[in-house]
């Protein structure tokens, strides 16, 4: 069985008639987004949105609408990928470097979904994935700085763009990746209120408490979590 074109299945199934619906990156989001084509074309009415290029692209080879995020305010569900997410559901997007935009999203849903395999779902975080900064250019030096003083154990490095030894990426934003690598994961709810408070920082790869519920595919079939009244329950 394909874990992650089953999750995305799954997934697929719990968008309602008439609803803004918002994607994310990555292949398995990639994969739902070909159920919601094939139910658009069975009749589904749906506002589509997506916080990646990749997937706006894609939508687009297909002749699937894909409306602007700036002309709402809210979603009613969201759905994304994610490195990895833990057992409080706290999810962790440092890959590709636009967990802004994705945050946004997030932010903006009613309902926040993440969907993967279960290689994806873990007890705690694992730091073998560095926690990734969006960082206004000027502002580089302080916050590494910042953080130094904050986590003194912890690599900080400007993310670089593939075989360039001095050019950094650049966000949608116009905007700086730090990475940031701890020997052990800090303890996420006083990393999420240091880091937030630091002038400069955009935005965090951590979702912290954003996430509503899970859909994760394995062995043992789909495993379905969601938060209710600050607990996380098992469907």
């Amino acid at each position: 069985m394909d874990f992650k074109k089953e999750a995305a299945r799954i997934a697929s199934t719990i968008v309602e008639d008439n609803t803004s619906v918002g994607l994310g990156d990555g292949s398995t989001v990639r994969l739902l987004a070909e159920y919601l084509i094939e139910r658009i074309n069975a009749g589904l009415e749906i506002r589509l949105y997506t916080s990646s290029l990749q997937t706006l692209e894609f939508l687009q080879r297909r002749d699937v609408l894909v409306n602007d995020i700036s002309g709402i305010d809210t979603l009613d569900i969201y759905f994304d990928g994610c490195d990895q997410i833990d057992g409080n559901l706290n999810a962790l997007k440092s890959g590709s470097g636009i967990h802004t935009m994705e945050k946004l999203l997030a932010s903006m849903a009613k309902k926040f979904v993440i969907i993967g395999d279960d290689s994806k779902f873990v007890q705690r975080l694992d730091p073998a994935f560095p926690l990734v900064l969006e960082v206004l250019p000027l502002a580089m030096a302080y916050v590494q700085r910042i953080m130094s003083s904050l986590y003194p154990v912890s690599v900080l490095a400007i993310r670089l763009l593939p075989d360039q030894e001095y050019e950094p990426v650049l966000t949608r934003n116009g905007n700086f990746l730090l990475d940031c690598h701890f020997h052990e994961w800090p303890e996420l709810e006083n990393l999420q209120v240091q880091c937030k408070k630091i002038t400069g920082i955009v935005e965090i790869s951590l979702f912290y408490q954003l996430v509503n519920g899970a859909i994760i595919a394995g062995k043992d079939g789909i495993s379905r979590y969601e938060r209710r009244n600050g607990r996380i329950h098992l469907l």
